[in-house]
């Protein structure tokens, strides 16, 4: 590892840096999540490349600080996070959320003359461009429990039932979600040219947050070539398919970095 590297920010999946300056998969949380939603990616062959979740302000280890409510504020400090390994050839993944703070990131690599990434997953959620216009008041707390049981339902409906499990759920992902509802606001400011690495769209075929535009919407942002998978299952399809969507994520990560993807 860089000794330069921010630890704070992000979390080899293995718990330490492999030795070397091999490929890196950046792994970036959902809404209301942190790193532990990746633990165990490092089981598993990903091509050779190197799972590192990424940890946000305002929980797991960094439950203290303040969640980041900004969107230029995230992602030049994810960038900055990331710069001692843009020697290292990087894949990002981003699951919900995480595939609009995966993009926005790629841009601000490519804007500061890093070399773009060989790949970009993103996962179980709509393009940017589907994002509503229109940015409306905070979410409610009725609203975001809704949210949650609608989406991952089997996941966290215990720990909604717990009051103090409750408000550590809630606070991050109250945060997250404005910052999501406000994307469209930050996102149109600047005209934008499309990206040259290529994507992967991934979702549940039983997701209710994607739609039939959503691989079209992605496949536009991108001169790199884009490929959809679809899985069984609904928003966190990844828990229950795990090994199959790491087994095929492992091939497109080693046909990327050889630069034979199709």
């Amino acid at each position: 590892m860089d000794e330069l590297t921010d630890t704070r920010w992000l979390r080899p999946c293995a718990g330490g840096w492999r030795a070397g300056a091999g490929p890196v998969l950046l792994c970036l949380p959902c809404a209301g999540g942190g790193a532990l939603g990746y633990a165990g990616w490092e089981r598993y062959p990903l091509g050779g490349f190197e799972p590192v979740a990424v940890r946000l302000p305002g929980r797991e280890d960094r439950v203290e600080e303040e969640a980041v409510t900004d969107w230029a504020a995230l992602v030049s400090a994810l960038a900055d996070a990331v710069a001692p390994l843009a020697h290292r050839p990087m894949a990002v993944f981003g699951h919900s959320m995480g595939a609009l703070t995966g993009y926005e990131l790629l841009r601000e690599l490519e804007r500061r003359g890093h070399p773009a990434p060989v790949l970009f997953a993103a996962s179980a959620h709509q393009a940017p461009q589907e994002m509503p216009t229109e940015t409306g008041p905070p979410r409610t707390t009725k609203e975001l429990l809704d949210y949650v049981r609608r989406l991952d339902h089997d996941g966290m409906a215990a720990l909604l039932d717990d009051p103090e499990w409750r408000e550590m759920v809630l606070g991050p992902l109250r945060a997250d979600l404005r910052l999501h509802d406000v994307y469209r606001s930050y996102a149109d400011r600047a005209v934008r040219s499309p990206l040259a690495t290529p994507f992967l769209v991934v979702a549940g075929d039983d997701d209710p947050t994607v739609s039939p535009r959503t691989h079209p919407g992605w496949a536009a942002l991108t001169s790199g070539g884009s490929t959809r998978r679809g899985y069984p299952g609904g928003h966190f399809y990844l828990r229950e398919q795990r090994e199959r969507l790491l087994d095929e994520l492992g091939r497109d990560l080693r046909d990327a970095i050889r630069g034979e993807l199709r």
